[in-house]
Order: C-alpha cells, then sequence, then structure tokens
C-alpha cells in the first residue's frame, strides 16, 4: 500500500524485524517495530513504523538514525527525542518528514 501522495514510498510488513524491541540510544524501551516504509525504485527501507504500547500510538524512526539490528533495533536517537516525534496514521507527508527529521536533528534522505 503506498503512504504517499507521489507513490514513491510502500508499506510493508518484513518478518525480519517485525515486533522487534526499539532501544533508545540511552538504552529506553520505546516500543515494537510493526512494518517498514520503503522505497521500492531505490531499494531501500526509509522509515520503521514503532508502536509505542505505552503511549498507544506508532511513529516513524528514520532507518539512517539505525545503529544496528539484532534483537533489537537500536536507535542512535535518546528516548527523549523518540518520545517527541509526530504520531504516524498511515500517510507521509512533506510536512510529516520535516517535521521528523526536525525532530531528531537529522538531514532527511
Amino acid at each position: 500500500m503506498w503512504v504517499n501522495e507521489a507513490q514513491t514510498l510502500w508499506v510493508d510488513r518484513n518478518r525480519d524485524t517485525w515486533q522487534l524491541p526499539v532501544l533508545s540510544s540511552d538504552g529506553a524501551y520505546c516500543g515494537n517495530v510493526v512494518a517498514q516504509i520503503v522505497d521500492p525504485e531505490q531499494c531501500l527501507v526509509r522509515y520503521f513504523v514503532v508502536y509505542s504500547r505505552l503511549e498507544a500510538r506508532q511513529f516513524l524512526i528514520p532507518s539512517g538514525t539505525i545503529e544496528d539490528i539484532d534483537t533489537a533495533l537500536h536507535c542512535l536517537c535518546p528516548a527523549s527525542n523518540l518520545q517527541k516525534l509526530p504520531t504516524y496514521a498511515q500517510h507521509v507527508s512533506g510536512k510529516l518528514e520535516q517535521e521528523i527529521h526536525s525532530t531528531l536533528g537529522t538531514d532527511p534522505y
């Protein structure tokens, strides 16, 4: 299913990362991966969709902020920044992407 108007980003439920816990750079548990947002033309994962049971919401973590994937997804950002990310509601707009990267202090792809 396309998640942006330009139809360049697709949501994918990848079994390799499904339900992996997400750990922040300061070791805090921040939720579980429930999907990936991919750019099929570039063959790249752009974002991981994370569900936070504590906050009862989904948010996106840019793949460029991921340090390692093993039994967990290890993010380079502190939990305090991840908690400030906007809620993901099944659509990726340019404004949402700008807000994500601004919140995390990262460069967009």
